[in-house]
């Protein structure tokens, strides 16, 4: 089966379990039922036809109107219980995978990042060793092929090592400005390139807590941007001064905090999760880049009743610029996108500092299944201790519907979400989006 083909059922598949409620065999169990009924007996708002010709006569113009729809939702319904039948996904995911489910290859899907594919191999070369392996392409010519060795016990029982590393091409960034007026008119777009490289030490003390201390290097390169229908950023005459326009090659001391208390990885109802990281940097062969960055990001699952939860997120950020030195605009603080104040466009607002407050409503409709609703606010700062304020905060609005299979080789994602600036669609398959 070509990957082509596999998405479109992965597609449909979430399609069918957001507008449909019933299979395809219940419908017709359905209409055999309301044939054999006389029409005198059933309700009339229940009822297919009117009473007389002249009121098939007034229901024709809404019947004409809503026949495209109901003929694409009963093709989907049928296609995908046909697919489902088949076991079409099963045979796949065996396929893809080992019999003891060390081995697993899911495919990715993003608008905006393209379709790729992620491979993952526990136990590699020894017991508890992991790697996994990601490669994607999207328009323009984007890019991303990542890597990562993951031994935690390589030293001792709780100390053990890292290697992380990724290629990234991103043709059509936006940039808006600087600071939490930028203007939407001012929209220009840029071309990212970068090579990274990382190593960490880890300590797992605690089976749901690790700390790491790591050393990172960075190569980046910002190129004319590939978006015919927006100037570029580094010939924007507004943006001439932006520190990084020709971007820079780094190195990074740094130390991460994670915590997971969480029930389930699929759907909690309890615990949190909580991050801490601080990072040093400093140009390589240069003295015009440098600075630290201290990042805090606080995430609570509420169980409320029976299958709703309230899943609450804090996220604060904070870069200083070193003595004498400036920080790259791509490494700023920035709000907007799939990851937070969805409403916007990805990076929308940059600055020194953030902070973001956000809230899910969630309620499982079936043990793969929940949909929610969400709220959330934030906003950039030059600097968050000088001129912290409530005022001015940006927000988004919306809700969808989050899809996890059984086995976990399958995630989808479907939302929208608004703001005052417009009304975003957003849908991931695989994405691992780290949000809540």
């Amino acid at each position: 089966m070509r990957i082509k083909d596999f998405l479109l059922y992965l597609i449909l598949i979430m399609l069918n379990l957001t507008f449909l409620t019933t299979s395809s065999k219940d419908c017709f169990a359905q209409n055999k039922e309301d044939e054999e009924v006389p029409k005198e007996q059933i309700p009339v708002e229940e009822r297919k036809t009117g009473d007389s010709f002249i009121e098939n006569v007034g229901e024709l113009p809404g019947d004409i109107v809503t026949f495209p729809l109901r003929l694409v939702f009963k093709g989907i319904s049928k296609t995908a219980g046909w697919i489902d039948f088949q076991n079409v996904y099963l045979r796949v995911t065996d396929w893809l995978t080992n019999e003891d489910g060390t081995r697993k290859v899911r495919p990715i899907f993003a608008p905006s990042g393209g379709g790729g594919a992620t491979f993952t191999q526990e136990n590699f070369f020894k017991g508890g060793m992991t790697f996994r392996a990601h490669g994607s392409f999207g328009n323009r010519t984007r890019r991303l092929f990542s890597g990562r060795l993951r031994d935690p016990q390589l030293f001792a029982p709780k100390l053990g090592l890292q290697l992380t590393g990724f290629h990234q091409r991103k043709p059509d960034e936006d940039f808006f400005g600087l600071g939490n007026d930028s203007q939407k008119s001012d929209e220009t777009n840029y071309l990212h390139q970068e090579n990274n490289f990382e190593i960490d030490v880890i300590s797992v003390p605690f089976k749901a807590a690790q700390f790491s201390l790591g050393l990172s290097y960075s190569n980046v390169n910002i190129k004319e941007g590939r978006d015919p229908n927006h100037p570029s950023t580094n010939t924007f005459p507004k943006f001439q001064e932006v520190p990084g326009l020709a971007g820079a090659e780094m190195w990074s001391l740094l130390f991460k905090f994670y915590n997971d208390s969480r029930n389930a990885t699929a759907h909690p109802t309890s615990g949190g999760e909580e991050f801490f990281s601080v990072e040093f940097a400093k140009e390589i062969d240069g003295s015009d880049f440098g600075y630290r960055k201290y990042t805090l990001d606080l995430q609570r699952y509420i169980e409320l009743f029976y299958k709703r939860v309230l899943a609450v997120r804090a996220r604060t950020e904070v870069t200083d610029k070193m003595e004498g030195r400036e920080i790259p605009f791509y490494r700023l603080a920035g709000l907007g996108g799939a990851d937070n104040l969805r409403g916007y466009r990805p990076v929308r607002f940059r600055d020194e500092d953030l902070m973001l407050f956000s809230a899910e409503y969630r309620f499982e409709v079936n043990t793969d299944a929940i949909v929610y609703g969400f709220f959330e606010e934030g906003r950039v700062f030059d600097n968050i201790f000088d001129e912290f304020t409530f005022n001015d905060f940006k927000y988004s609005t919306g809700g969808g519907l989050r899809f996890r299979a059984r086995n976990g080789n399958l995630t989808a994602i479907l939302e929208i979400a608004k703001s005052k600036e417009q009304t975003r669609f957003i849908f991931g398959l695989n994405t691992d989006l780290r949000r809540f």
